[in-house]
């Protein structure tokens, strides 16, 4: 059984930074603020998804160079 009133909270997806919030305009507004242009390190998100995305590459060998 899941609660449905549970506060949904949001992880910033950067590596350098361990904040949450509870809305999505929240945490957007954040990234855009105290991250601009990060989203184009090679360790961006920093996130499950992210990580395994990385893997993924590494180990396909399409790591560019």
């Amino acid at each position: 059984m899941t609660d449905d009133n549970a506060a949904k909270t949001y992880e910033c997806p950067s590596p350098d930074c361990s904040r949450t919030f509870g809305a999505i305009p929240e945490l957007t507004e954040h990234i855009n603020t105290d991250h601009p242009g990060e989203y184009q390190r090679e360790d961006w998100p920093d996130t499950p998804a992210g990580r395994a995305s990385r893997r993924d590459r590494a180990s396909n060998g399409d790591e560019e160079e």
